[in-house]
């Protein structure tokens, strides 16, 4: 062999044998990136127990732990989920079969006996009182079949069935673990917790014996990134796959990428300001109208989102089927809130305070209703309290004027009869502690209706009534999004804000 001929085959080898090497260590790490995603979320949950959640960093990592009887798609459409399928026997019954091997975490059967467990602690937990109170008695038929009986025909029991708080719980765990449950959650779902870390990340691993399938990913994280312009940093150097909550100044960077792609939907989801009625203050109606008039909503919709709201005119918002567009309207009219604030017996203004979480949209809107406020006499201070914290003290009677949101499934019941009832006051949802005999009537009215007709036309009435009332005033509804590695697949983001991960995998070209 002539010495030219040699160096050449040497080469060839050698650059097959390094293809080889690189191809290998690209497969390695596409094998490594395919075992294990990261989504990056603004705040800790609080809660992994789905009968305690109240906040939608909970439900996130609920909804992977827990499945529920039944379930909603994309367009909120009812479908089976535990329970393959069910029945109504009259307007208080309602009898569900349920999925035959389907295991819990610690390995037991789903049994019956679970869904009854499950349901009385969901009917009689604080938390969930708005959803499953009207549950009176469930009956265990046999190990796969239980029977849900109302007191009264309840219009809204097969959504909230669906709702995460429903998520099934091993009645054997729960009993075991006791308080230290949080801790210990064991669920049906296609993932179990593994390590959680507050303020950190929460870990989760892939469930080989899940019902639906294993899951594509045999470890998921959450990781806590509160700041959303370090979300987006994440995202882009690929720290993590997705990222709740975009900023909006990052949406054109998101849509000019060749690598990341924004998900966004219109969701029944409402931002308001909150006047507690134990508090004298805000049990002067006037002063209640002043501020309400001397804030302009479009300013949210065009600086703080860019087009990714709508302005709030209604408790309902615009994406739920009841939504009521002829509701009395607070439109800005300075001179008319300086009029009606002097009424009040603030004839020179006044000072007050204004709580928020730390988010930053809605610190933003803060400081927009500040500077509008201002224009009036009302001289706003605004105190900013971590996420948990907040949670726990906007439950408590007598606060100061307060920013919060609430999410819906887009059903009236859902939407309305937490934030508004009287006996939901507090950590139920009803924060301003409003009392309404006649919104009362109407909302029971609601509930034990079967008839979606009949139903909307009453929570339209109720929405007349509480834009009248003003105990809260609708500011926005804002769209929810996520942004995403393009190459990923099967993810769902309902119309709710719930994601559905069950066929989350990457595209592998």
């Amino acid at each position: 062999m002539n010495k030219k001929l040699f160096v050449l085959l040497f080469a060839v080898v050698m650059g097959v044998a390094g293809y080889l090497k690189f191809s290998a260590n690209d497969v390695k790490a596409q094998e490594l990136k395919k075992n294990k995603i990261s989504i990056a979320m603004r705040a800790d949950p609080k809660t992994l127990d789905p009968q305690k959640s109240i906040d939608t960093m909970s439900n996130k990592s609920i909804t992977l732990i827990y499945d529920t009887l039944l379930d909603l798609d994309e367009n909120l459409n009812l479908k089976p989920n535990l329970a393959e399928s069910w029945e109504r026997l009259d307007d208080c019954n309602v009898v569900f079969h349920l999925k035959k091997g389907v295991k819990f975490h610690n390995g037991e059967e789903l049994k019956a006996e679970d869904v009854k467990f499950t349901l009385e602690r969901a009917a009689s937990s604080p938390q969930t009182l708005y959803l499953f109170k009207p549950i009176t008695k469930v009956t265990v038929i046999d190990d796969y079949t239980v029977q849900v009986t109302t007191d009264k025909p309840f219009g809204a029991l097969l959504n909230n069935l669906a709702a995460v708080q429903g998520g099934i719980v091993s009645k054997k765990a729960v009993l075991e673990y006791g308080d230290d449950y949080v801790n210990h959650p064991v669920g049906t779902g296609q993932y179990k917790l593994k390590e959680w870390l507050p303020g950190n990340r929460i870990v989760f691993e892939g469930f080989k014996d899940a019902y639906q399938g294993a899951p594509n990913f045999e470890e998921l994280t959450y990781l806590t990134i509160p700041e959303v312009s370090n979300r987006m940093i994440a995202l882009e150097t690929g720290e993590v796959d997705v990222a709740f909550d975009i900023g909006i100044m990052d949406k054109e960077t998101i849509e000019n990428s060749n690598n990341l792609e924004l998900v966004e939907v219109e969701s029944p989801a409402l931002l308001y300001l909150g006047f507690d009625q134990t508090n004298p203050i805000y049990q002067n109606k006037k002063l209640r109208e002043a501020i309400a008039y001397a804030i302009d909503n479009q300013t949210f919709v065009d600086v703080v989102f860019r087009g990714s709201a709508v302005t709030g005119d209604s408790p309902l918002p615009k994406a739920s089927p009841a939504y009521n567009g002829n509701v009395k309207k607070y439109n800005q009219d300075i001179e008319k809130a300086k009029k009606l604030l002097a009424e009040a017996g603030y004839p020179n203004g006044l000072d007050i305070e204004l709580w928020c979480m730390d988010d930053g949209p809605r610190v933003d809107m803060c400081v927009i209703i500040q500077d509008q406020l201002k224009k009036i006499g009302i001289n706003v201070e605004i105190k900013i309290f971590e996420f948990g914290a907040y949670v726990s003290k906007t439950a408590l009677p007598n606060k100061e004027l307060y920013f919060l949101s609430w999410n819906s499934s887009g059903d009236g019941d859902v939407a309305l009869y937490p934030l508004f009832h009287s006996s939901q006051h507090g950590a139920p949802g009803n924060r301003s502690f409003y009392s309404n005999k006649k919104v009362d009537e109407l909302l029971d009215k609601a509930r034990v209706s079967v008839n979606e007709e009949e139903r909307t036309t009453l929570y339209k009435e109720v929405q007349n009534i509480l834009q009248e009332d003003l105990a809260i005033y609708p500011l926005a509804y804002p769209k929810i999004n996520l942004a995403k590695n393009k190459n990923l697949t099967g993810l769902v983001f309902k119309k709710n804000g719930d994601i559905d991960l069950t066929n989350l995998d990457f595209n592998q070209k």
